[in-house]
């Protein structure tokens, strides 16, 4: 569906999941769009949850707006919720999406059930040991010139519609055996695909805009975040390392983590339903 907000600007939400069953606002990764939701779709079903999943501001069908900070986005996450006549809601954010979920958990907290994070690609200042070179080289490009980083990776997208085998050959290339087998997969290899591309379909403007944001301050702080948390990490991740969802578990007061041995970043979700199984509690 698509919104209207004030100043007339599309915002572009999926609804995936049982009709009217509690709602979940699913926060997508970095180069990702809201179609991520639907690999958690036989999830939401068999737990009954609607995940309620908005492309932030330039990503895939939603309008440009500048956010100063992450903290910014929640206005917009409002938004969706009240067009959608959403009261309570618990929040689920996946890797770049992390900060986002987490966002609304701080400045929401009398809506806000709970908070489920996915391999959470953590605060600026944090170090990166444990993420592969090229993520590395990623960030450290994004802190001085994000709008460069976001058109490098809108020229992957490029390749991925040209030449989608050598893009998942070089997107792969530093994953962990276990990512490679989960992507190997038709359907989880289309679903990448599919959502890397929607997130480039307005151009780079949005992803080089999370790449700014998730880069700076975020204008929030964890310690402040009072809702029941969890964490799931794969221990083998080189996309997001470990020691970022330690870090996340420290910082949010009561947050338990959860460690899954020998799961990476992708392979981590293609057995969703116990990870979420917590958001229907």
């Amino acid at each position: 569906m698509e919104l209207r907000r004030a100043d007339g600007g599309v915002i572009a939400v999926e609804v995936v999941g049982e009709p009217a069953a509690p709602a979940v606002l699913f926060c997508h990764g970095l180069a990702d769009s809201r179609l991520a939701a639907y690999g958690f779709a036989g999830a939401a079903h068999a737990l009954g949850l609607r995940l309620i999943a908005p492309d932030r501001p330039g990503i895939g069908g939603t309008d440009v707006r500048r956010l100063p900070r992450v903290v910014d986005w929640v206005a917009e996450a409002t938004l969706v919720l009240d067009a959608l006549d959403v009261g309570s809601v618990a929040l689920l954010g996946v890797s770049g999406g992390g900060a986002f979920a987490a966002a609304c958990a701080c400045e929401l907290p009398d809506r806000v059930r709970s908070l489920l994070l996915i391999a959470p690609l953590g605060l600026p200042a944090w170090p990166t040991r444990g993420m592969a070179a090229g993520q590395r080289a990623a960030l450290q490009i994004a802190r001085h010139a994000p709008a460069f980083g976001g058109w490098f990776l809108g020229r992957l997208a490029t390749l991925a519609r040209r030449e989608p085998g050598l893009f998942l050959r070089l997107a792969t290339s530093e994953m962990p055996a276990g990512d490679r087998r989960a992507l190997a997969q038709s359907a989880a290899r289309a679903a990448f695909l599919t959502n890397y591309l929607r997130a480039f379909h307005r151009g780079s403007w949005g992803v080089g805009q999370d790449l700014r944001v998730l880069t700076r301050p975020w204008g929030f702080d964890l310690e402040s975040i009072r809702v029941p948390t969890s964490i799931h990490q794969g221990d083998a991740d080189t996309t997001v390392p470990l020691q970022h969802a330690r870090r996340f578990a420290a910082a949010i007061p009561g947050a338990r983590l959860h460690v899954h041995p020998g799961q990476g970043h992708f392979s981590i979700v293609t057995a969703p339903e116990q990870i979420l199984a917590t958001l229907a509690a």
